[in-house]
């Protein structure tokens, strides 16, 4: 790194340093130089480090404050930081605004059986995980259907039409692009969808036995973070919704506005969670136990592991998922 750098270089380069510094335990001195960083105003503003949070800082900088935080075990920054990662609540508001219309829609869909479908989306270079075909079998021995999404699927039906969709791909966004993909597969048809990286825990189990195949269902995050409705923070990983559901509805209407609004901002606040967290606290939707999940995996663990949780959720009547990122 040296001075003739671009300043989007010189910038990551010293948020790198900080980083690396402190991992060799000189945390105090790494705190020391990103707090350098963040006071050198002309840099920052050059140097294009993501939009603003609710505390004002680039996106990276605070990204790289919440790197220190955790290097240093510090909990409640990390807490801090971790609730405030996000942009000003007044950009995605009127998500979680419905007209009256809408809100009797929403009480009457309250009522509507789930399409016995469970849809997953897959997009990408890398080849799909063994959870897949899990669920696959999973679905046909508890007499569901199964549908997997891939770039093809979603072209024949017209999906990739999207503005969201196609800035995702374009940008090579996978997991945002796969998050647009499964609001336009459940609005047109209904039914549940789940990320790739769960793996069925119960052979002798259905999702029938954790949920109502009713109304519209999510599952909590692990993190909350602040958002117009407060700090609650629900996960898209896991949706069940009858199909035209308004909040799916609203959130495919609003997603190219709030990425025009924040431009490099990461997936999970214009496509992800956040945006669809607004879209649900205003409507109002159930949300999944969180005994559902009956193990955490570390990422790539070996399968050996993933067949040992499954033994012990059926040996215990435990939860119904893994989360176990195989790739």
């Amino acid at each position: 790194m040296n001075d003739t750098d671009p300043p989007r270089a010189r910038a990551r380069a010293i948020i790198d340093l900080c980083v690396e510094q402190a991992r060799s335990g000189d945390i105090e001195g790494a705190g020391r130089r990103l707090e350098a960083l963040i006071a050198d105003a002309d840099l920052v503003a050059a140097a294009e480090l993501g939009p603003p949070t609710v505390l004002g800082l680039p996106r990276k900088l605070h990204s790289a404050r919440l790197k220190l935080a955790k290097i240093a075990k510090d909990r409640l920054r990390i807490t801090g930081l971790q609730f405030t990662l996000v942009p000003d609540p007044a950009v995605m508001a009127d998500v979680a605004r419905f007209s009256g219309a809408e809100r009797r829609v929403i009480a009457k869909l309250a009522g509507e059986k789930v399409p016995r479908v469970l849809h997953q989306v897959w997009i990408g270079d890398l080849a799909a995980p063994p959870a897949i075909e899990a669920w696959r079998r999973h679905c046909a021995a508890h007499g569901m259907d199964y549908r997997l999404w891939d770039a093809d699927a979603l072209l024949a039906e017209g999906f990739d039409a999207h503005p969201s969709f196609r800035g995702m791909m374009a940008r090579k966004d996978y997991p945002g692009a796969a998050d647009v993909a499964r609001y336009l597969v459940l609005e047109k048809f209904g039914g549940l969808y789940m990320d790739a990286d769960w793996y069925p825990a119960r052979d002798d189990a259905g999702f029938e036995d954790f949920i109502a195949l009713v109304g519209f269902t999510a599952i909590a995050a692990d993190i909350p973070r602040l958002t117009s409705a407060g700090g609650l923070l629900i996960a898209n990983a896991f949706i069940a919704t009858p199909p035209r559901h308004p909040v799916i509805r609203r959130v495919i209407e609003a997603m190219p506005g709030v990425m025009a609004a924040l431009p490099d901002a990461p997936a999970w606040w214009s496509t992800g969670p956040l945006i669809f967290t607004n879209a649900c606290r205003g409507a109002g939707v159930t949300l999944a136990t969180v005994d559902m999940m009956a193990a955490v995996l570390p990422r790539r663990a070996p399968f050996a592991d993933v067949q040992a949780a499954r033994e012990e959720a059926m040996r215990t009547d435990g939860g119904f998922l893994i989360d176990w990122k195989s790739w």
